[in-house]
């Protein structure tokens, strides 16, 4: 298409150049016209004076003949200039010379016969009226070569005219063609196909051969296609997961009271045996209460996911939760791993602490027990994104790794890598439903054997002063 209009350019520029180039041989032709019959008319006076000088002697006529010979010197200067673009300038030599020879008879006519009878019978006489008759053709002459050499001009000026107007003509009924075919018929199957996605129809749209604007126009449309059907499918995940917490909120409430007596009874059991005559049974009771404690815990945790969480947001230090959290965690650490903390002091995030608290720590629990064959570290920095007002928080390990065909599904519910005993699936689900609503973004980077990182983003609260208060108190 780009190269249709740089055509269509190209055609009016040469045809622009075309026709000054005429317009300006047309204004020559005009100019020579016009000397010419300037000279032609000036001969004619030549020989009205002449005759009545022929006629009458006397001065006054003789001077207009000179007079008038001068001006036709001066014009056939002119037409000499004109006459660079004729094809015969040779004549307008002859025509100069004979000029000469009549100004040389006129004044020998003058000078050298004084009565009306001698001037009548003088050869000079017939010399002059002989080189008037041919100075007047020659003039005329002139004149109609030039007015036949303007209709030529004209003729063939209307026929290259003509043609200039057909080519341009054929040139747009293929434009129109070209910009129907490569423009408007693509542009309407995107209206059609847009049509279609408002409907619910996802139909990605046949690409063209040619290069260009449309082609990236139908691949930017194409990959908006692409995306919607994948955020569909994301929609109707998160409708099901939706519909999964509803059933597990009711399944925990109904199973967590069941779970109290056990663990009540349990631990009144312990309470009256004697451990050294029932060491067996005070075991068993102990593996009871524990695995009670634990199945409460997986339903505490059910019911935290399903709840609406309710949250107090308030200028926190990042330094100041990422402290408690390395407190909190403190027994966790195994010998041989390592944590390190990388904070800055000036990080100041809106959120609820709370929560915060308990996103970080049970990604770094996460990433501890990654670790299963120390040593090992976990490193949790944070930096400023400026450019983006945001805060970027990292926790790394140099643990096992997550599988490459893991990663679209860690932040699933009841998705995990972990054995049955070690893990529920519940907890990244719910770190990233906290990250969400504190209107950030978390993503996973790892690799197997190498360990993996967790990227939070979280916006910045520039009130600094503010934060610090909050902090102390």
């Amino acid at each position: 298409m780009v190269g249709c209009f740089c055509l269509h350019m190209l055609f009016h520029v040469i045809v622009g150049i075309t026709f000054l180039a005429d317009f300006k041989l047309f204004n020559d032709d005009v100019n020579l016209l016009m000397h010419a019959s300037n000279l032609s008319n000036i001969c004619l006076e030549i020989r009205r004076y002449e005759k009545n000088f022929l006629i009458s002697h006397d001065n006054e006529n003789f001077e207009k003949v000179l007079s008038y010979i001068n001006d036709a010197q001066i014009a056939v200067s002119k037409v000499a200039a004109d006459l660079k673009i004729m094809v015969h300038p040779s004549e307008l030599n002859d025509f100069s010379i004979k000029l000469t020879a009549y100004k040389e008879s006129f004044l020998d006519l003058k000078n050298n016969y004084t009565s009306r009878i001698e001037i009548i019978q003088s050869p000079s006489r017939l010399k002059i009226r002989d080189l008037g008759q041919e100075l007047v053709s020659m003039t005329e002459k002139l004149v109609l070569d030039e007015q036949q050499n303007m209709k030529e001009f004209i003729s063939n000026f209307n026929n290259r005219l003509a043609e200039a107007i057909l080519f341009l003509g054929l040139l747009s009924i293929f434009t129109v063609i070209l910009l129907y075919t490569s423009i408007i018929y693509p542009l309407q199957l995107v209206e059609n196909a847009a049509i279609g996605v408002s409907n619910g129809t996802f139909s990605l749209l046949p690409m063209t051969n040619e290069k260009g604007e449309v082609r990236r126009v139908l691949e930017a449309f194409n990959k908006m296609v692409t995306d919607l059907d994948e955020h569909q499918k994301q929609l109707f995940q998160a409708k099901k997961l939706s519909s999964i917490g509803t059933l597990a909120s009711g399944t925990a409430h109904q199973i967590n009271n069941p779970l109290n007596n056990i663990s009540t009874s349990c631990q009144l059991a312990l309470a009256d045996i004697d451990e050294k005559q029932n060491p067996f049974v005070v075991k068993m009771l102990e593996t009871i209460n524990q695995e009670t404690q634990r199945a409460g815990e997986i339903v505490r945790g059910l019911l935290e996911f399903s709840r609406t969480q309710s949250f107090s947001l308030k200028p926190c230090l990042l330094f100041t939760i990422v402290k408690k959290v390395s407190l909190l965690v403190a027994s966790e650490v195994p010998a041989g791993v390592v944590l390190n903390t990388d904070i800055p002091k000036d990080i100041t995030l809106f959120v609820d602490a709370q929560k915060m608290i308990e996103a970080i720590l049970n990604l770094t629990i996460n990433a501890i027990q990654a670790i299963v064959s120390p040593p090992g570290q976990v490193s949790i920095y944070a930096e400023k994104d400026t450019e983006n007002g945001n805060a970027v928080l990292t926790i790394a390990d140099t643990g096992i790794g997550i599988e490459e065909k893991d990663l679209p599904q860690i932040f699933d519910p009841f998705f995990t890598t972990k054995n049955a005993e070690d893990g529920t699936g519940l907890g990244l689900a719910v770190v990233y439903g906290i990250i969400e609503k504190l209107k950030g973004a978390i993503r996973v980077e790892s690799e197997r054997g190498k360990g993996s990182k967790f990227i939070i983003e979280l916006p910045l609260h520039t009130d600094e002063a503010e934060a610090d208060m909050t902090a102390e108190n």
